[in-house]
């Protein structure tokens, strides 16, 4: 095991995700939202995490997709029996839709929105930095929910899109 505790790099300082300055992370065995932006952090703390999901990203992204869709029936299901229980898992789909958005744009996840705002991102749905800070500021509402399932949705079309025309241009 390769665990380590690591600051939390100024790029990603945010208390919603981030309600201490440090981090535990298995190098060894690296999740992307276990804690949240696991490689980022090891990547602006000058740690090698071995492949990047934003220079791989078709690869990373598949698997956050894969693992959006499994939160999302869970959502569906919580939202559904009114439970009070839904702000992990909206949290962890959260992060999910920040690693979409910057890993499909080749870039690491900064939450710091004077660095790097979802608004200057080429591949991202329409509105997408008003539509996060709603969703944001109110993480269990099920209209945060919807907005998120169509962010998740838009992005994938927009992403789709933007790998077709790098193809194409490629031959």
């Amino acid at each position: 095991m390769n665990e380590m505790t690591l600051s939390i790099p100024f790029q990603l300082i945010d208390p919603f995700f981030f309600p201490e300055s440090k981090v535990r992370i298995d190098a060894s065995h690296i999740i992307p939202y276990e804690p949240f932006f696991s490689y980022e952090v090891l990547y602006f703390n000058e740690v090698a995490p071995g492949s990047l999901p934003w220079e791989d990203h078709e690869l990373f992204i598949g698997i956050i997709l894969k693992s959006w869709r499994e939160g999302e029936e869970c959502l569906k299901t919580l939202f559904k029996k009114r439970s009070k229980d839904t702000l992990p898992l909206m949290k962890k789909s959260i992060a999910q839709v920040y690693m979409f958005l910057f890993w499909s744009n080749s870039m690491p996840v900064i939450l710091n929105s004077d660095i790097a705002p979802i608004d200057n991102l080429s591949i991202k749905p329409v509105n997408a930095g008003e539509r996060m800070s709603f969703i944001r500021n109110n993480p269990t509402l099920f209209h945060s929910f919807i907005q998120l399932s169509q962010l998740f949705e838009e992005q994938h079309k927009q992403y789709a899109k933007s790998l077709v025309l790098k193809r194409a241009g490629e031959n």
